[in-house]
């Protein structure tokens, strides 16, 4: 067969944006729409959205004297609910169910062989794998529509809520494929449900101190903002019209999309990356470095106006109880708690994702050596920064200097907040500083400095045993009230007690010539950490040399 008949035939091979040509989306599409199904989803999702229409109305006009456009908004609340359920949490979990039970059949593998682009696949899989749940949602959107026309519901209401609704959608579509194509396990779906659940349900509280990131990542701030639009006498549905970005007011919907969508971008790029060649890493050195560097950007965008008003400070518990309303009182009238507990929290997230990051790009020692070999064999240098066989010291030096760039300028930022500028009372800063550049720097490249020498499974099991192990035994010895001062020590010797260090320094900045127990156990820590980074330093720098002269032998 000539060149040119092969090109003829790729060239009418569907592209990914040509769905209904698309062979996978056609699969699924047979194979979950049978008439059963149909029948099913018609009874169940259209007669549940009818019946609840039917009785909000019934009520309306035989139980209050209001119209239907003042009620209207109750079953259209409660149908965006059903229309959430069905596409993120049943077809979040239909995603990764299918995309695991494709991996465990070596379907993947076969797909590999198809002539269709990585894109094509990714796109069929998509919106193949929960069609039906796109099926059980059109069933309701007959019945949505009538409530929006005859309720008379204002489309600046609607139209963001479901321009949310779609974004959110191929985010959690795409966190289920990358679960599923990764891990190619039967409980795939219990753990994308989970990761829902807790974005919707766990993680937005974090915004009570600042971290609004999490509860963007969801449709809640557009539901919330349609709430107080249209029952603004509702104090529970009270919020800002604008979300704070630095010191711009953001649109809630525009900043839920673009978040989103770049969530959506980098599940979509590790996605292809994957597709292309199983073997690769799942993220590229600089994609790496550049989603670390935007992680911070947006993190720090959202924290920041709150921290320069002061509105992080106003924490509120949503609850009526004497104790939580005595604690939520306590928090308040000390802004010290608060401070320390943002900035801690800050160093965490920060600390836990560039952990994360090291484990994607850094290459265990027989791909570091055939990449060596390789690049010989093409005469190119040894030395590469972005090949997936390359040293990822590199990557992780820069990524421990931007987070620790952006822990130290969120710190100095803080420090000029009036509350906590009067809580200072002119105390130096210095020590805050010194501590959180010593715990992130030391810490971060300790680890990316024996993950490259021992590899990822031995690493791994280490460190959690090294930063587990000394919480478990304080835990322990505070429970049965046995060596108070010496569990405070061991606290200090993990890693992620570490990360408060500066916040705590902070804190008790006005007993900072009598240091406890707890900062000695983290600069005991900190040098720990120190000799193992530059023991595991210097035997990468040895294996690299042997590595180089097997090279040149082989």
């Amino acid at each position: 067969m000539s060149d040119e008949v092969q090109a003829e035939r790729l060239k009418v091979l569907p592209q990914c944006w040509q769905l209904w040509s698309n062979p996978l989306f056609h699969r699924y599409r047979r194979s979950r729409l049978r008439l059963g199904s149909l029948i099913t989803g018609v009874l169940l999702y259209g007669g549940t959205s009818l019946l609840f229409y039917l009785m909000a109305l019934g009520f309306t006009m035989t139980q209050t004297d209001l119209p239907f456009e003042r009620t209207a908004v109750y079953p259209f609340g409660f149908l965006v609910l059903l229309q959430l359920f069905i596409l993120n949490f049943v077809g979040t979990g239909e995603v990764a169910a299918g995309m695991a039970r494709e991996s465990v059949d070596e379907v993947l593998t076969y797909q590999r062989l198809t002539p269709l682009s990585p894109a094509t696949k990714i796109i069929g899989y998509l919106f193949g794998l929960p069609v039906r749940q796109f099926y059980h949602f059109i069933l309701t959107l007959p019945v949505t529509s009538i409530i929006i026309i005859t309720g008379q519901i204002p489309a600046k209401i609607w139209i963001p809520i479901y321009a949310v609704l779609f974004t959110s959608t191929l985010m959690f579509y795409l966190l289920a494929m990358s679960v599923g194509f990764i891990m190619g396990k039967r409980f795939s779906a219990l753990i994308s449900q989970g990761l829902v659940a807790l974005l919707y349900f766990a993680l937005p509280q974090l915004s009570n101190f600042g971290f609004v990131i999490f509860e963007y990542l969801t449709i809640r701030p557009a539901l919330l903002a349609a709430a107080s639009n249209m029952l603004p006498m509702v104090d529970m549905f009270e919020h800002d019209q604008y979300a704070l970005f630095y010191n711009w007011e953001v649109s809630h919907t525009i900043y839920c999309i673009i978040l989103q969508c770049l969530i959506a971008w980098i599940f979509y790029s590790l996605m292809l990356r994957r597709w292309r060649s199983e073997s690769s890493h799942l993220l590229s050195k600089f994609q790496c470095v550049v989603i670390a560097g935007m992680l911070h950007v947006i993190i720090l965008g959202g924290i920041w106006a709150n921290t320069s008003n002061g509105s992080m400070f106003n924490v509120e518990i949503q609850t009526r109880t004497p104790v939580m309303a005595g604690l939520q009182k306590t928090v308040a009238e000390n802004v010290e708690i608060i401070a320390a507990t943002v900035l801690s929290l800050y160093g965490l997230i920060g600390f836990s994702f560039a952990i994360l990051l090291q484990y994607i790009y850094t290459p265990d020692k027989f791909r570091y050596l055939a990449g060596l070999r390789e690049r010989k064999n093409q005469a190119k240098t040894p030395y590469a920064i972005l090949s997936d066989s390359a040293s990822g010291i590199p990557s992780s030096l820069l990524i421990a200097v931007i987070t620790t760039a952006a822990w130290l300028l969120y710190s100095s930022h803080l420090a000029t907040s009036p509350k906590v500028m009067e809580y200072i009372a002119h105390k130096s800063w210095k020590l805050v500083d010194a501590m959180l550049i010593a715990v992130s720097v030391t810490t971060l490249l300790s680890h990316a400095f024996s993950l490259e020498y021992l590899g990822k499974k031995l690493n791994a099991t280490i460190a959690c045993f090294i930063w587990v192990i000394p919480l478990a035994v304080a835990l322990l010895l505070s429970a049965w009230n046995f060596g108070q001062k010496a569990s405070s020590f061991i606290y200090g010797l993990s890693p992620l007690a570490m990360d408060f260090s500066p916040g705590y320094i902070m804190a008790s900045i006005h007993n900072s010539e009598d240091p406890t127990l707890f900062i000695y156990g983290c600069k005991v820590g900190v040098l720990f950490y120190l000799i193992i980074g530059l023991y595991s330093l210097s035997r990468i720098i040895l294996r690299h040399k042997r590595s180089m002269r097997l090279r040149d032998i082989v």
